[in-house]
Parts: C-alpha cells; sequence; structure tokens
C-alpha cells in the first residue's frame, strides 16, 4: 500500500482513530523530502497493516504545520488517539525510520 496524500480534515480526522497514523509533513519543492521519499513509500508497503502512513503538504496545510510546530521538513509524527507520540526530523534512511516507529510504539 502507497502512503497516502491527505489534506487538513483528513489529518484531523485520522489522528483521532486507533490505529497509528505516521504523518510525512513534506513539501514538492524540498529536496530532501524527495529524496528520502522512496524510504518512505518501503515503510508504507511494510507497515500498511498496522499504521496509516500518509503525506500531509505543508504548503496546502500551514494551519496544521503551524499548530503541530513543524518547522522543519521532512518532520515524520506518530500519531494515536489524537496525541503526537514522538517526531523525527529529516531521518536519514529507512533504518532511521524503522527505527523510529519502533521506538515511538514503545512509549
Amino acid at each position: 500500500m502507497a502512503a497516502l496524500n491527505i489534506n487538513q480534515e483528513q489529518f484531523r480526522e485520522m489522528i483521532q482513530g486507533d490505529k497509528p497514523v505516521l504523518v510525512d509533513f513534506w513539501a514538492p519543492w524540498c529536496g530532501y523530502c524527495r529524496r528520502i521519499a522512496p524510504a518512505y513509500e518501503k515503510i508504507a508497503e511494510e507497515y500498511g497493516d498496522r499504521l496509516a502512513v500518509v503525506k500531509l503538504n505543508i504548503d496546502e496545510a500551514e494551519q496544521v504545520t503551524d499548530e503541530e510546530g513543524v518547522e522543519v521538513i521532512p518532520t515524520l509524527i506518530l500519531y494515536k488517539n489524537g496525541k503526537a507520540l514522538d517526531s523525527v526530523v529529516n531521518p536519514g534512511s529507512k533504518a532511521a525510520i524503522d527505527q523510529f516507529i519502533r521506538e515511538a510504539l514503545e512509549k
């Protein structure tokens, strides 16, 4: 399953559920966002049954980006039951994202 592109309304709805949601705050003009995208897509394929893996374009979701305190992209935030469990900025690899997810879910 590929990562879903969502909007602000979908974001607000999705993070309220029981299923954890991994959100990639990104922008099309962000070179590093494009570089990490293939690794993020692999995460979506591997974790799709356990997590909702989504992408939120900060240019189209400025209000949510401000509310969540995202200042640098890419920023990944893992949510569950409406709360942010943890975040990581500029993950260096798929392995780094895997580790982030495991550690965040243990909290």
